[in-house]
């Protein structure tokens, strides 16, 4: 090539490269201040500008891959940064499965000078227990100080436990990191985004993206406010509304992965899958004239080749039972209904069960079609499943507890920093306005879950039973950057009609807030009610039976069920684990359909006649070649429950996923407390006609 045109590539080259950068420096700019003006101006309380921006700069640190801890002084001298009198123990750590382990050891520092080796584990700093730790701007705070203080440094090397001193050195011609510590004041540090950004793509010109490590800080600046403002990327908008929409588009199947190849465990009907003929115990074999079968291929592998755009085509090759001949099929792509209801059915005489998955744009339809069938078959009562529901739409809740609540009757309010005072009423007929109801809860419960349990509870209308709910009283409202990726933030905190904010405390950060739930456990609370405590400056009284009942931290039940933990053992929770059940259901009926099927031609039958124990043994054996040994003594702590979860997978996969449910809820100790309840008329006096 003539040198002439070799130096015009170049300049092209470096013109592109440049111009390229500068529109996404002002891309991710323009984001930034779009996000940072709706936070000032919508945020449920006030906001430190300072913070934020400091969070962001840390939430971009915490991204770097490996751990950035010194730079040379000549990069801060740049920059304009004068370099920091702090220093470190002379080690960067990486986290790997749960652990911090030393990463890099600087020549020169506390950390070679006393023998710290690459790979060591570190415990402790100082009797600071890391355990807690997760970020890397969080072990900074630990690891730097003063220079020439001394720490001693916990740590495990190979089998041995040992404990060192470290000195804090200085590193010649280099100085720590300036990434603000907002405890230690922001002077002399990188303290806002737009000197983030300048700083990283001078350290990382090559290997980090402007995109890419804004969508760190943000993630990271907004976990900060609160543990329910999120930030979604691009990628992820679709998959995290479509269970709120009701709906995705694809091809309509059910598919488990067994020994490397794609079973489908159900053509959902009505769908386009359904339509072209496939079915159940169908091995897809090809995706698109590519083999699918014994290439590892992955649960997202597989989702990924067949969800698509409506309307568009897939074409996929499929074994059917004992023959080796390759079915082909093409099928069109179509809206496929994603349900909130899992299941519905007649648990007694006249008392009907509802359990309700999430509040989406779909759930109202599905439970009145589920509650005219259920009072077609005589339902008077209602048990509703709210155990392990997330939440959703705040409108869904709303128009739930109207269908329950009689008259005109306030269900909930929001309040924020910016938004006034806005009620949520309901004043229609609705068809669950007479008869019992209980509503089952437990710490998994939460946002539009509460809503509803709030007011069925603070209108003495029906009886909350299990264990008390997760605690978000947190609303968000979704909003478009620039960019097209969505930000939702915390703009008000909802009230139940008593005025009760069943709000957690966050102050201790996003890790701790989330672990809450779990540490219900060890405190005692899971399995006693007299362990939870309530907040008594947060006590408020039911409108109309004047019951004493509490705000500051998710709704208390009127009946408290403990979790259950007989039945259980290790052996049955390492078959959970490892998916043991739903691997020998799937293997076992696609083996027996012809005969199961013509045995139990309908759900009725094989409810009453079906017994797991007769293929329990074979159930071990797959185990055994599974990895999980079998353990006798434990085997006989949980045969029940194991006979009984089995039956329930074999259900599933038979005849329909909502058939599950209506085996393994003989195991729902919430439930047979509310057939209890309901059979002697229990607490109902307490509550309003």
């Amino acid at each position: 090539m003539p040198t002439r045109n070799i130096i015009l590539s170049l300049l092209t080259f470096i013109t592109f490269n440049v111009f390229g950068q500068n529109i996404e420096s002002r891309s991710t700019d323009v984001k930034i201040q779009r996000l940072l003006f709706l936070i000032e101006q919508m945020y449920v309380e006030d906001v430190d500008e300072d913070k934020v921006q400091s969070d962001l700069v840390l939430g971009m640190y915490n991204y770097l891959r490996p751990m950035a801890l010194y730079q040379p002084d000549s990069i801060l001298k740049k920059l304009g940064i004068k370099p920091s009198e702090r220093t470190s123990l002379g080690f960067s750590i990486k986290f790997k499965k749960g652990k911090i382990l030393v990463d890099s050891i600087f020549k020169g520092g506390g950390a070679e000078i006393s023998n710290v080796k690459k790979n060591d584990q570190v415990l402790e700093i100082d009797n600071n227990n890391l355990s807690d730790i997760y970020y890397y701007s969080e072990f900074n705070e630990i690891l730097c100080g003063d220079l020439n203080s001394r720490c001693r440094v916990k740590l495990i090397r190979e089998k041995d436990t040992l404990a060192l001193d470290l000195i804090r050195k200085k590193i010649p011609n280099s100085s720590i990191i300036p990434i603000p510590y907002y405890k230690n004041g922001l002077n002399n540090t990188i303290n806002n985004y737009s000197q983030g950004i300048k700083f990283f793509d001078l350290i990382y010109p090559d290997s980090v993206s402007n995109s890419l490590i804004t969508e760190h800080a943000i993630r990271y600046m907004l976990e900060q406010l609160d543990p329910h403002s999120t930030y979604i990327s691009l990628k992820d908008i679709h998959d995290m509304n479509a269970p709120l929409k009701g709906s995705f588009t694809g091809v309509g199947i059910r598919f488990q992965i067994f020994k490397d190849t794609i079973l489908i465990v159900q053509a959902i009907p009505g769908g386009p899958s359904e339509k072209v003929g496939l079915m159940a115990g169908d091995k897809i074999i090809k995706i698109k004239d590519e083999l699918v079968a014994g290439n590892g291929i992955k649960n997202k592998g597989v989702r990924d080749r067949l969800l698509g755009a409506k309307g568009t085509k897939v074409k996929i090759g499929v074994v059917r039972g004992n023959s080796k001949e390759i079915l082909d099929f093409e099928i069109t792509r179509d809206k496929i209904p994603i349900y909130s209801v899992d299941a519905s059915y007649m648990v007694n005489e006249n008392t009907g069960y509802i359990k309700l998955n999430n509040f989406s744009s779909t759930s109202i339809k599905e439970i009145k079609t589920a509650v005219f069938k259920l009072k077609s078959k005589g339902m008077e009562n209602l048990v509703l499943d709210l155990q392990n529901n997330g939440g959703g739409y705040l409108k869904t809740a709303v128009d739930l507890s109207d269908e329950i609540l009689p008259g005109y009757r306030k269900i909930v309010s929001t309040k924020g920093r910016k938004f006034p005072e806005k009620t949520y009423s309901g004043n229609k007929t609705g068809l669950l306005e007479k008869g019992k109801v209980i509503v089952l809860v437990n710490e998994s419960s939460a946002s539009a879950s509460e809503i509803v349990s709030g007011a069925i509870q603070d209108w003495d209308r029906g009886l909350i039973v299990g264990r008390r709910t997760f605690g978000k009283g947190l609303v968000q409202k979704p909003i478009q950057l620039p960019d097209g990726t969505q930000v939702r933030i915390t703009t008000s905190k909802y009230y139940t009609p008593s005025g009760r904010c069943i709000q957690k405390p966050y102050n201790k950060g996003s890790m701790a807030y989330r672990k809450e739930k779990y540490s219900r456990y060890k405190s005692g609370e899971s399995f006693n009610k007299d362990s939870i405590k309530n907040n008594k400056n947060e006590e408020f009284s039911t409108l109309l039976k004047k019951r004493t009942v509490y705000g500051g931290g998710g709704i208390v039940p009127d009946y408290f069920v403990p979790l259950d933990t007989t039945g259980t053992s290790d052996y049955f929770s390492k078959l959970i684990r490892k998916g043991i059940f739903n691997q020998f259901a799937l293997y076992w009926v696609n083996k027996n359909r012809s005969s199961l099927e013509t045995r139990y031609p309908n759900f009725d039958k094989y409810k009453k006649s079906f017994k797991s124990e007769d293929i329990v043994s074979e159930l071990i054996n797959f185990a055994k070649k599974e990895g999980v040994e079998f353990k006798n003594d434990q085997f006989k702590e949980s045969k029940n429950t194991i006979e009984i979860r089995l039956k329930a997978n074999i259900a599933q996969d038979l005849f329909d996923y909502k058939r599950f449910y209506e085996i393994i809820n003989e195991l729902n100790a919430p439930l047979q407390k509310s057939l209890e309840i309901l059979k002697y008329n229990k607490g109902f006096y307490n509550l309003a006609n």
